[in-house]
């Protein structure tokens, strides 16, 4: 069995006096309490810092550090935060600081810091883990010329083609797929869309297991739709429930079936 769990707009600040900060790095501790043991690929989708700061990388870099250090597996894509100031406006500043922290310094990708290697060639990004293939997307680097679409962001052609080798290569593969991204895949609200998502979903229907993504901070789960199995909207993790806890979602993939369940704590 392996399992992996989906976190996503950690909104982190260069200070830790802020609430999210602080919330962060409760959670960080607990999931390391939580898993001393059998130990779950960790999914997080994006706006991992708040403003696309440098200060706010290093930062970042310093709270999730000890889940490296613990021997997770910890697998990232960014957000429209991660690439620029309030979400709404896209910097190459920002976005080459999510390169060399986040891609870099914490998950160790020191593959990235070559001259000539860009975001755009990074992505999409396929992780193997046992009965696992994970696949990470950046949706916001295809709308980084797009100022007024910044937000709702965009995979672009490129990526789509890509994935869409990635998907004829495993296409025989018995390993459940794991499509994941910051933006929205379908339309609940427009601007919460990404601009391409109906091109996207053509290429993942009935050829993926799970799709995991954030940016609107609702948490929802969506079943059978687009003839994908299960659907995951992370709401924003540093922030507690009703019930005044924190919560994200754990998959555990077994050989007869996948077990999809919300852990949750104070």
């Amino acid at each position: 069995m392996k399992s992996f769990i989906h976190l996503s707009d950690l909104h982190i600040h260069k200070n830790n006096e802020r609430k999210d900060n602080q919330n962060c790095i409760a959670i960080v501790n607990e999931i390391i309490n939580i898993y001393q043991e059998k130990k779950p690929v960790i999914l997080i989708t994006g706006d991992i810092v708040d403003d696309g700061h440098e200060a706010q990388y290093r930062n970042a870099v310093k709270i999730l550090k000890p889940l490296v250090e613990n021997d997770f597996i910890v697998l990232a894509v960014p957000g429209n935060h991660d690439y620029g100031p309030l979400g709404n406006f896209y910097t190459e500043k920002s976005q080459m600081h999510f390169q060399k922290y986040i891609l870099a310094d914490l998950l160790g990708y020191k593959k990235v810091l070559q001259e000539g290697v860009t975001m755009e060639l990074i992505y999409p990004i396929i992780s193997e883990f046992d009965e696992m293939l994970f696949i990470g997307v950046d949706s916001v680097v295809g709308a980084e010329n797009e100022l007024l679409h910044f937000a709702s962001g965009e995979v672009g052609k490129p990526q789509r083609e890509k994935i869409q080798q990635i998907l004829h290569e495993y296409k025989n593969s018995n390993k459940k797929k794991v499509v994941y991204f910051h933006h929205h895949p379908f339309d609940r609200r427009y601007v919460m869309e990404m601009d391409d998502a109906k091109e996207l979903m053509r290429l993942l229907a009935g050829k993926v297991d799970f799709v995991c993504f954030g940016h609107d901070h609702k948490s929802e789960i969506f079943y059978s739709k687009n003839q994908i199995e299960c659907m995951m909207a992370s709401g924003k993790t540093p922030k507690k429930n009703k019930s005044n806890k924190f919560q994200f979602r754990e998959v555990k993939i077994y050989p007869n079936g996948n077990k999809i369940a919300m852990v949750s704590f104070k």
